[in-house]
């Protein structure tokens, strides 16, 4: 097995995920030795992809969550032996989420609660989804922050909102905009079906894949020739979700006819 820092040289691309890489292996080597739980804050799903990798070659078990079941941003738990499972609520939990009620007449996006977020001057990795939904949006953030938070953040877009802390178990998913799509392509290769679900040539969707832009089931995947099956998700780093929701058959020309669905 590769040491620690052979394993990060191998997977790290820059100085940045050099040092992310190299606080997560303290933070897992400290949970071993110490037998206490430690923990990352938000990591994207880049960040999870180069965790995951990490753990795998040190030999390391870690768990990612992220608030919620299907959280995008997640953070990376090392758990000692004697807790039985990541903790979902109470003191050692540290995820809280911020309600964020708007008026009736305000139309807010994520971009809005983000943008507004930053300028209050915090870092992104102290926050974690943005669900935004009819009453305005539920925003995971770490429970160190929330104070702050409360205090301080009362306007997104430059519309007023209101703020309270809420229970993780009372989070409200939004329902998304999906939009059906149909469409041929030549094989269930990954970059075929990439290109045709964002509309991008199958040479522009093989660079995105292969510089680890594209996620299938929240899993980056760097493989262009990877096969994709029904239901499987896939994920373009700065443009957006879709979904293989069917293979209808083929047409007459022996291309496989798909039915997609884009979100948001």
């Amino acid at each position: 097995m590769a040491s620690t820092s052979e394993s990060i040289q191998s997977i790290a691309r820059t100085q940045e995920e050099r040092i992310l890489l190299t606080q997560i292996a303290q933070k897992a080597e400290t949970c071993r030795e110490k037998c206490y739980l430690t923990y990352t804050k938000f990591l994207d799903m880049h960040e999870t992809a180069l965790a995951d990798r990490l753990l795998r070659s040190l030999g390391e078990r870690g768990v990612f969550w992220g608030g919620y079941e299907q959280a995008e941003r997640r953070i990376l738990f090392f758990v000692p032996d004697w807790m039985d499972a990541v903790p979902t609520e109470g003191e050692d939990c540290p995820i809280t989420a911020i309600r964020c009620l708007r008026s009736k007449n305000d139309a807010l996006t994520h971009r809005d609660y983000l943008g507004s977020l930053m300028g209050l001057g915090l870092r992104r990795d102290g926050i974690g989804d943005i669900l935004v939904s009819d009453h305005g949006a539920d925003i995971l953030v770490l429970k160190d922050i929330a104070p702050y938070l409360l205090m301080n953040y009362s306007q997104a877009g430059r519309k007023h909102i209101q703020t309270q802390e809420i229970s993780l178990a009372d989070l409200v998913m939004p329902d998304e905009k999906i939009t059906m799509l149909r469409d041929t392509v030549a094989s269930m290769r990954l970059d075929a079906v990439t290109a045709s679900l964002f509309r991008l040539s199958r040479a522009k969707a093989a660079d995105a894949i292969r510089a680890g832009k594209v996620f299938v089931n929240q899993q980056e995947c760097i493989r262009t020739d990877k096969e994709i099956a029904p239901h499987d998700r896939i994920t373009l780093r700065g443009t957006g979700r879709g979904e293989v929701e069917e293979i209808l058959g083929e047409s007459k020309k022996g291309r496989i006819v798909l039915s997609l669905k884009r979100f948001g």
